[in-house]
């Protein structure tokens, strides 16, 4: 967290990082990266925004750039729909030529439950019997 904000009941935007190592995979992948994510976060009475930028270093040492915004329904309803937009950019060089990728989308998702959670509940069955 770099700047505490609405998301934690303080005035003006949340402001938070998120870093990462991409270790070598399975088969081809033998090489190591990296991931930074930004992400400003602001909530209002009519729904809440999330704003996030990623830079990567892939394992094959090519930068990758993604942005992508989030948007929720109002805090205080039981059932919020969500909606996400990305956009991301990537270039390479494939047999002496560039080659550029542009990806784009949109994410709705709605959630069903709000209560206790079910897995847990299950979990505990599992582990103690019924009681």
């Amino acid at each position: 967290m770099l700047r505490e904000g609405s998301l934690q009941e303080k005035p003006g935007p949340s402001i938070a990082t998120e870093f990462g190592v991409l270790l070598p995979g399975i088969n081809d992948q033998h090489e190591t990266g990296a991931v930074l994510n930004g992400i400003v976060s602001q909530r209002w009475d009519w729904g809440t925004g999330h704003l996030n930028f990623q830079i990567e270093l892939t394992r094959e040492q090519h930068a990758d750039y993604f942005l992508d915004t989030i948007i929720e329904g109002p805090h205080d309803w039981p059932v919020r729909p969500v909606a996400e937009i990305f956009f991301g950019l990537r270039g390479a060089r494939v047999n002496d030529h560039r080659a550029g990728e542009i990806r784009a989308g949109v994410t709705f998702a709605f959630g069903v439950t709000k209560g206790p959670d079910i897995l847990s509940r299950f979990s505990a069955f599992v582990l103690h019997g019924p009681h």
